[in-house]
């Protein structure tokens, strides 16, 4: 069932203010946090990201299709491949405003798989960092009471024999079987939050 408003102001609340800034405290840094920034912590010298993950993984960026595309320079049968993925509220493929990974033109799947393939680093840097001068990324596993943490180069070398494994309605970096990052489409109902492009980071990138 979905959260409401309420529910998810509490929650954000939480994270936020009561587990990240614990983090903060015993890692020395001084909180920043804020939807404008990716540092969550820093003390100068060192800047984490920290994530509060309630399951196996939690949203690590999320954007609109149009700074997506324009950010890492997405062209021609690419970004075919995101307008279907993703869809939009004048969109329509039998009744449905988006399409499966399967129900779109392969020419379209194969220039988006190329495109990831050649920028693993770059889409990487986007969603970690995003601009900011990200060092760290602690990874909270509420749920089991366990802290991990990586450097960012620590995560790009992680990354480097990883690969893009089309699924259903995502598409995961995965190394030995194990996703580290996935790409979906926002989906809530709301229309404004409906066709963004959302990644997540997983536990299995600090595990694996």
């Amino acid at each position: 069932m979905p959260l409401t408003a309420a529910q998810g102001y509490k929650i954000r609340e939480e994270y936020s203010d009561i587990k990240e800034k614990a983090i903060c405290d015993a890692h020395g840094l001084k909180q920043i946090g804020g939807s404008r920034t990716k540092v969550d912590g820093t003390d100068g010298d060192v800047s984490k990201s920290i994530k509060n993950a309630s399951g196996s993984s939690t949203q690590v960026h999320l954007t609109t299709q149009k700074h997506f595309i324009e950010t890492l320079n997405i062209t021609g049968d690419a970004v075919e491949f995101i307008k279907h993925f993703c869809g939009s509220s004048d969109y329509d493929y039998n009744g449905r405003d988006r399409r499966f990974i399967k129900e779109i033109d392969t020419q379209y799947t194969e220039a988006f798989k190329e495109f990831l393939d050649n920028n693993k680093r770059e889409i990487v840097d986007l969603i970690i960092r995003n601009g900011f001068d990200i060092t760290h990324v602690v990874y909270n596993d509420i749920k089991n009471s366990v802290e991990y943490e990586l450097t960012y180069e620590n995560i790009l070398a992680k990354i480097e024999d990883a690969e893009w494994k089309f699924l259903r309605g995502g598409i995961h970096l995965k190394l030995n079987g194990k996703s580290l990052f996935h790409f979906q489409r926002e989906g809530k109902k709301k229309l404004s939050n409906r066709y963004n492009v959302l990644w997540h980071i997983h536990r299995n990138l600090f595990t694996c």
